[in-house]
C-alpha cells in the first residue's frame, strides 16, 4: 500500500481467462449498499443542507432513479419512491437559491442538477405537472450561460458549476427523452458558442499555448472536475460543433496539446502549472484530477476523429488505473474505486475487449476485500453520489449491463 492507493492484488487478464460478471454477488453488494443508505436515510437528509448532485440528496435520488430503470429493478420495487423522497428534500433546500444566476447554471453543485433529476423522476412517475415545472426551472439556466460571459466568480465553464456542467445536463435530459429531445441542437450550440468564446478570450489574454484555455479558482485545471478535458468533451457532444470545421479545428488542436501532456505511465497533470514544471510522474489517479477523468475526452475524440492515437491514450489510462487505481479514499466515483472501475467498464463498451471487463470486475471485487474494508478512508459524505456509496451502486448497476454503461452525466456514446 502507498499513501494514495492499495497495491493491486490481482493477476492481470490473460487470453485464456473465462471472464464473467458475477451477477449474484454484484446484486448482493447492491442490496447491502442500498440497505445501508436506507438505514441512515433520516440522518442523511437531516445533514444535507444543499441537496446537490455531487454530495447531496439529489445524487442519491439519481442513483435510485437509475436503479428503478435497471436490469435488477424488480429487486427494488420501491426505488422510485425513495428517489422521490430524496429529491423532495433537495428541492426544499434549493428554494433559497432559485433567483441566483449561478445556481440556475450549476449542474453538479447547484440547482440545475437538482431540477434535471427531479424532472426525470417526475417523468418516471408520470407526474406531468412537476415534470413541466422542473424543466421550466432547469431551462432558466440556458439564457444565463448562453448570453452572459461571466456569471460565477470561481469559473464559468467547468463541469461542476459552469457551462460544461449545464451542457452535460442538457445532453442527459435529451437522452432521457430519447427521440423527443427537449433541447434543440441550436439551443445546445448557443451554450457551446459562449463557452468557446470564453476559452478563446482567456487563452489570448493569458498567452496560453492552447487555443482554448479556462481557469477555475484561479488555476488552469486539466482534469474532469474544474478542468479543460470535460469542457472539450462537452463540445464534442454537440452536433452543430461537429458540422463546423472552424470550431472543430480549434477544439482538436486543443485536445492534441492536452494529449502531449500524457506521461509515460499514462497519467495527466492536475493543472497546467504542474505540467510546466515537468512533473512527469503525476500523482493523482482520480476522476476529478488525472487519467480516470481525462479518458472520457479521448474516448469521445477517438469516436469523432477515428485516430488511433486517442485510443492508445485511453489504453494507457486503463493500464495506469489498473496499477494505481485502487484508491484509499474510498468507494466513490470522484476519487474512489468505483470511479476508477468505470474507466475499465467504459473501455469494455468501447472495444469489446474482455481485458477491460475483467479489470472492472476485479475493481468491484476489491470493494469487498478485507484490506479495503479495514484501511480505506471514510468519505466526508459516505452515502453520496460522487464521494460515497450511491456512486458505487451506479457502477455496480452498470457492471450488470456493461453494454449500456456510462459514467454519470458523461456519456460518450
Amino acid at each position: 500500500m502507498t499513501q494514495r492507493h492499495f497495491e493491486n492484488p490481482f493477476q492481470d487478464y490473460k487470453s485464456d481467462f473465462n471472464v464473467q460478471v458475477p451477477e449474484t454477488q454484484i446484486l448482493l453488494m447492491i442490496k447491502n449498499y442500498v440497505a445501508d443508505i436506507l438505514l441512515h436515510q433520516k440522518e442523511i437528509i437531516n445533514a444535507d443542507r444543499r441537496g446537490d448532485l455531487y454530495v447531496g440528496c439529489s445524487g442519491i435520488a439519481f442513483m435510485f432513479l437509475k436503479l428503478s430503470q435497471s436490469k435488477v429493478a424488480a429487486e427494488f420495487p420501491d426505488a422510485i419512491k425513495y428517489a422521490k423522497n430524496f429529491i423532495d428534500h433537495s428541492k426544499h433546500m434549493s428554494q433559497r437559491y432559485l433567483k441566483r444566476d449561478s445556481e440556475k447554471v450549476s449542474f453538479l453543485c447547484g440547482n440545475a442538477g437538482i431540477y434535471a433529476v427531479s424532472a426525470m423522476i417526475s417523468k418516471s412517475m408520470n407526474d406531468k405537472v412537476n415534470l413541466n415545472q422542473d424543466l421550466k426551472i432547469f431551462s432558466e439556466g440556458h439564457a444565463i450561460c448562453s448570453q452572459n460571459l461571466i456569471f460565477n466568480d470561481y469559473g464559468n465553464d467547468e463541469i461542476l458549476f459552469g457551462r460544461a456542467g449545464y451542457l452535460s445536463g442538457m445532453y442527459w435530459l435529451n437522452s432521457c427523452f430519447s427521440q423527443e429531445k427537449y433541447f434543440t441542437d441550436d439551443q445546445i450550440f448557443d451554450v457551446c458558442k459562449k463557452m468557446f468564446e470564453s476559452g478563446e478570450k482567456y487563452s489570448m489574454q493569458h498567452k496560453s499555448q492552447i487555443p482554448l484555455m479556462y481557469e477555475c479558482y484561479g488555476d488552469q485545471y486539466i482534469g474532469a472536475a474544474h478542468g479543460i478535458c470535460a469542457i472539450y468533451h462537452m463540445f464534442l457532444q454537440s452536433s452543430r460543433i461537429m458540422e463546423s470545421q472552424n470550431y472543430l479545428h480549434t477544439i482538436k488542436t486543443s485536445i492534441d496539446y492536452l494529449l502531449s501532456l500524457q506521461s509515460v505511465d499514462g497519467n495527466f497533470p492536475a493543472a497546467m502549472d504542474e505540467a510546466q514544471v515537468g512533473a512527469r510522474g503525476y500523482r493523482l489517479v482520480h476522476w476529478c484530477h488525472g487519467a480516470p477523468g481525462v479518458v472520457y475526452l479521448f474516448i469521445k475524440a477517438y469516436l469523432v476523429f477515428k485516430e488511433e492515437k486517442y485510443l492508445d491514450a485511453c489504453q494507457k489510462c486503463s493500464d495506469l488505473v489498473w496499477k494505481k487505481g485502487l484508491l484509499l479514499k474510498g468507494p466513490g466515483i470522484c476519487h474512489g474505486i468505483a470511479g476508477n472501475g468505470y474507466v475499465h467498464l467504459v473501455m469494455y463498451r468501447l472495444t469489446g475487449d474482455k481485458l477491460y471487463l475483467y479489470r472492472a470486475v476485479k475493481f468491484a471485487e476489491f470493494l469487498t476485500n478485507e484490506t479495503f474494508l479495514r484501511q480505506a478512508k471514510t468519505p466526508d459524505h459516505p452515502f453520496s453520489l460522487y464521494e460515497g456509496t450511491a456512486g458505487t451502486i451506479s457502477f455496480l448497476v452498470d457492471l450488470l449491463e456493461p453494454d449500456k454503461t456510462s459514467f454519470p452525466f458523461m456519456d460518450v456514446f
